[in-house]
């Protein structure tokens, strides 16, 4: 049976969730952090390339998280009026994060470096052959979709990350001066693998709904959770992560009513998992 990688979890052709976090570097890594990940989904940063379908999906080792809202206008200039009038043109937003990778074993430090290799191929755009097969033309531009838990999701489905593209660079730090590196000897001549990497770009979201006010009701369109996810809100944002199919939205409404019906399990699971974070600072 055929599968492909979605967000960290294997659906099947026949789009059946199998297991949620199969991250292959999880068998690489130490029990706490596998039993950490698996435990609550919200501990991961997923990627999702939509133009290839690729994905990858890392531990939540975020060390800076920005979240930029800029709001535009066009002046006009009247006279005999001392101000510009000012005319809405649109809000754009923007994501910029770091995020560190520690590799705790060769095999480790592999899989994620394959990983990261996932992602820089993906900056480039999928082509299409003439008909003469000698030039090639861009078919589709690289996108990207990234979660993490309630702080980076699609506002009229948290389950789904927020889609968007990259502009600007993209570090890829090695390192190696200050954690050293593995050495991989092997007939080819052997292989350097740093110990630990951080990742950090910035990607522009593209807003797929509307968001703004609604003049008939008053209330935010679709959703009130815009942009963070909160507790106690009508789909789980850590129940299933989704890839964003159609029936995802549904899913995530059966997931609620199975919470709500055995006394917000989900809720009560968070409130459980704050108290662990406090106990432990």
């Amino acid at each position: 049976m055929a599968h492909k990688k979605i967000f960290g979890a294997i659906r099947s052709q026949q789009n059946q969730s199998i297991s949620l976090q199969e991250d292959h570097k999880l068998s690489d890594g130490p029990a706490e952090e596998r039993e950490l990940r698996i435990k609550y989904p919200f501990a991961n940063v997923y990627f999702e390339f939509p133009t290839t379908g690729d994905s990858a999906v890392f531990p939540a080792y975020l060390k800076a998280l920005t979240d930029n809202f800029s709001p535009s206008f066009s002046p006009i200039s009247v006279f005999g009026r001392q101000d510009d009038i000012p005319v809405y043109q649109s809000t754009k937003r923007s994501i910029s994060f770091s995020l560190a990778m520690p590799a705790y074993n060769e095999n480790h430090a592999l899989d994620i470096l394959h990983d990261i290799n996932t992602i820089v191929k993906n900056l480039y755009p999928s082509y299409v052959r003439t008909e003469t097969n000698k030039t090639r033309i861009i078919n589709s531009p690289p996108l990207v979709r990234v979660k993490f838990a309630n702080l980076i999701c699609d506002y009229t489905n948290p389950t789904r990350g927020l889609l968007g593209y990259i502009n600007g660079s993209v570090n890829i730090s090695h390192g190696i001066d200050t954690n050293g590196v593995f050495v991989i000897e092997d007939e080819a001549g052997g292989s350097v693998y740093a110990k630990s990497y951080e990742l950090s770009f910035s990607f522009n979201v593209l807003h797929e709904e509307t968001p703004g006010f609604d003049p008939e009701t008053g209330g935010f369109i679709d959703s009130e959770q815009f942009p963070y996810a909160l507790q106690g809100d009508t789909v789980p944002f850590n129940a299933q992560q989704s890839d964003g199919v159609s029936v995802a939205q549904e899913e995530a409404v059966e997931l609620t009513t199975i919470s709500l019906s055995n006394n917000n399990a989900i809720g009560n699971r968070d409130r459980k998992v704050g108290m662990l974070i406090t106990e432990s600072m």
